[in-house]
């Protein structure tokens, strides 16, 4: 069985993924995984699909014409996993511009891989500014704790919050 890494985007409408579900089944393929969004009037997303060798090429055919989308399939080449701890970190503070950098920087200065990342400005009411708050889903090297990852993020600014906890 092959693994293919599909991304996808294009306008957004009612029947996108039934649709892509639809193909990814007609051309006896499995849907393994995925993580899809609706993103200012765009959908987007990514699919792991798996399938037998011999239906590879109907399957590519067959998703990239799919009118209105467009989509990048490439092979999955998973190599041997590296050992990690899977970790969940929120980090929450007043919106302002640079935030994800900052973070991203002080996890990719540690060696931390960011698996999942999910952003959202909300309205605060009683604060009368907005809130910004990021979710990561982090895969941390063993050596790393999260005390390490705690004070490295706690130097960006005093008006962030945040909270790590080990998933298991």
């Amino acid at each position: 069985m092959k693994q293919l890494i599909v991304t996808i985007i294009g306008k957004d409408k009612p029947g996108l993924v039934e649709q892509l579900s639809d193909t990814v089944y007609l051309n006896h393929a499995n849907w393994v995984s995925s993580s899809l969004s609706q993103l200012g009037g765009q959908f987007a997303g990514i699919i792991q699909i798996e399938v037998a060798a011999q239906y590879v090429i109907t399957l590519r055919q067959a998703l990239t014409a799919i009118e209105d989308l467009h989509i990048h399939i490439v092979d999955d080449h998973t190599q041997t996993a590296v050992p990690y701890i899977a970790q969940q970190l929120t980090v929450t503070g007043n919106d302002r511009r640079g935030i994800v950098k900052e973070v991203t920087q002080h996890l990719t200065q540690l060696g931390v891989n960011i698996a999942k990342l999910k952003t959202d400005t909300r309205s605060a009411p009683n604060w009368g500014y907005p809130i910004f708050v990021a979710e990561f889903q982090l895969h941390t090297p063993p050596e790393i704790n999260t005390d390490m990852i705690q004070q490295q993020l706690e130097q960006l600014a005093d008006d962030l919050t945040i909270d790590i906890e080990t998933l298991s």
